[in-house]
């Protein structure tokens, strides 16, 4: 017995196999789209000694960024790089990184 979800578009879909598979959300990139950001931020100036390492080169990802270079992210870059997604994803994102702006700045972070 499948449960209904309150929200249809995040709901199981039947295969032709007969197995259940989840359905791709709505705010998630396509690899190609992903690999574009990527791309964009590997390739990205900044100032010296602004932001490092946003995004490790050796090792293809986004993981192991200092904390300066998290701050940057989070308040710069990420309202313009996630601007792919949907309006209402992509809002909230900006809202976020304004809230983290908006903390820094009060505590002269």
């Amino acid at each position: 017995m499948l449960l209904n979800c309150v929200h249809g578009d995040l709901e199981l879909v039947q295969l032709q196999n007969g197995k259940l598979a989840k359905s791709k959300d709505n705010y998630t990139f396509s690899k190609k789209d992903a690999k574009s950001i990527y791309k964009w931020i590997t390739e990205l100036k900044m100032l010296d000694g602004y932001a490092s390492n946003i995004a490790n080169k050796d090792k293809g990802s986004m993981y192991g960024m200092k904390s300066h270079d998290c701050h940057v992210f989070l308040e710069c870059l990420l309202p313009i790089c996630f601007r792919l997604l949907p309006e209402f994803v992509w809002s909230s994102l900006a809202d976020l990184s304004q809230f983290f702006k908006d903390l820094c700045v009060e505590h002269g972070l």
